[in-house]
This record gives structure tokens, C-alpha cells and sequence, in this order.
């Protein structure tokens, strides 16, 4: 489940909501997003850095019923650290939840109170990843993170705003065999591969899945803008987005990111050349 904001813009105009020409997390896709307790998870995640900084990352799991991370006191892969100082990048992770939660689900049958967080920095800026270090959590979480981690919004305020960005998200936790899948989205073959610049353009994709009434496609662009910030889809559409590429520049970056509502995610994304 993820949380968005929608600004309305006039008609003729791309939506600044769309503009991505900051560091910031685009989305975090875990893989299966219904996550068993006792199976792994894969996590990736999408960043932008237009400024190629070199950034470190902290991602980590909890699942705070009220008396802290149950991950914290170990048995589960549920801190990862990484570097990066690419443009437009990807990192995928192996995690997993507390297998405490094996019991509670064999009464609840599914739980969504599993977060997890990423929280990206240019080096030095966030003391919080030095002192986790270099632990995955199986052994239990290092002395003074347990704290920050299970209540981060205590500390978040104190970071500055500029190199600094943090995505949350809620899992769900079941035993199921057949757990939900997450939603695909496929670009058309016609799609252009390059872009005039400061035109007019389109793009057009098919997106599926088992989506609630909430599901809807999200553009993100890394200068230019779309026309729109989301689109609410069905099962089998074929969704076209329309936007306005930059004026200058070699390269653009797009993102398009589709939540099914029922805490699956999907993304596509490309760099096209301008001309």
C-alpha cells in the first residue's frame, strides 16, 4: 500500500507533480508482495539521482504490533545496506519478516502491519545507516538502532531536506501457497524510443492484474513533465500518457508505476534520447 498526493494543473500543462529532479525513491517493488514468514522476499527499488551524488541506502523491515520491530531480536534478513551514485538506478535485496508471526497468521490467515522502509542519503548526511552498519539483522539488530528503526518519524524532522529521500510501505504477511502477484505493465512495440525536444509526446502501455477499484498508473519524468500524475485503470487497459520533453539535454528518464490497490506494484522504466 502506498500513499500519493495529486495536484490538479490547467488544462495544456504538465503536472509539476510528475517532475523528478531530485534524489528521490520512484518505488520499491517487493516480489512476492503477499510475503510468507518463513520463505525470503525480494525487494527493488528505483532511485533518481540527477545529480549523481554518491548516496548510501538503509532499507529495513518491521513489524511493530506495539511493543517494537518483532524483526529486531533476529531470525530474519531485515537490514540491507547499499551504494550507489548512477543517475537513474536499481537495487534489488533479499529480505525477510520476523517468523514470529508464523503463529499470528495461522489465526489471522493474512496480516498487513509488516512496513518497510528505504531511506536514501548522500554520504554523511544520515548517522543512522553508520550505526546500523554492516548487520542483516539475522543476528538480532545493533545495540541503539532498535528505537529509530520501530519509530523513524521521531527522527526524520532532524535530517535536512536537500540529499535526503524516504519511501514507506505496508507488506502483507500470509501462508498462503498461491500468494498475490504483482501487476505487469507492458509498453506498446510502437512506443518512440526518442523524443523531440520541448514536443509534445505519447506513450502507451497495458497494464494487468487483480486490481481493486484503487488501481492506477503513476508518470515520472526527470525533466519535461506528463500531463497528468495518475490514471485510474482496469484489468487489461491499454493506457496511453501524454507529456512534454525537455527543451535541453542528451537524455531523459521516465518512470511509470502502477499499484493494483491490493499492495502490488509494477514498474517500467527507460532513458530516451532527445533530439
Amino acid at each position: 500500500m502506498l500513499f500519493w498526493i495529486a495536484m490538479t494543473v490547467g488544462c495544456g500543462e504538465t503536472s509539476p507533480d510528475t517532475l523528478v529532479d531530485e534524489l528521490r525513491v520512484i518505488a520499491s517493488v517487493a516480489t512476492p508482495p503477499e510475503v510468507n514468514p518463513n520463505e525470503p522476499f525480494s525487494l527493488e527499488s528505483y532511485l533518481a539521482n540527477p545529480e549523481e551524488d554518491a548516496v548510501e541506502t538503509l532499507t529495513w523491515v518491521c513489524t511493530n504490533l506495539g511493543d517494537g520491530c518483532l524483526e529486531s531480536s533476529g531470525g530474519a534478513i531485515s537490514l540491507h545496506r547499499s551504494t550507489s551514485s548512477d543517475a537513474a538506478s536499481q537495487w534489488e535485496r533479499q529480505l525477510s519478516v520476523s517468523p514470529a508471526l508464523v503463529p499470528l497468521l495461522a489465526e489471522a490467515e493474512t496480516l498487513t502491519a509488516t512496513q518497510l522502509w528505504t531511506l536514501v542519503c548522500t554520504e554523511g548526511t544520515c548517522p543512522i545507516i553508520s550505526d546500523v552498519g554492516a548487520s542483516d539483522g539475522m543476528g538480532g539488530w545493533p545495540d541503539g538502532v532498535h528505537d529509530s528503526l520501530a519509530n523513524p518519524t521521531d527522527w526524520l524532522s532532524d535530517l535536512p531536506v536537500e540529499g535526503v529521500s524516504i519511501a514507506y510501505q505496508l507488506l502483507t504477511t500470509s501462508l498462503s501457497d498461491e500468494p498475490h502477484q504483482n501487476p505487469t505493465i507492458d509498453p506498446a512495440e510502437d512506443n518512440p524510443d526518442e523524443l523531440t525536444k520541448g514536443e509534445s509526446f505519447a506513450l502507451t502501455f497495458t497494464v494487468d492484474g487483480d486490481f481493486t477499484d484503487q488501481a492506477q498508473l503513476y508518470s515520472y519524468i526527470s525533466a519535461g513533465g506528463f500531463m497528468n500524475l495518475n490514471t485510474f485503470v482496469n484489468p487489461g487497459d491499454s493506457v496511453t500518457v501524454e507529456g512534454t520533453s525537455p527543451k535541453s539535454g542528451e537524455t531523459v528518464q521516465l518512470w511509470m508505476v502502477i499499484t493494483d490497490g491490493n499492495g502490488g506494484i509494477g514498474v517500467w522504466t527507460s532513458t530516451l534520447s532527445l533530439v
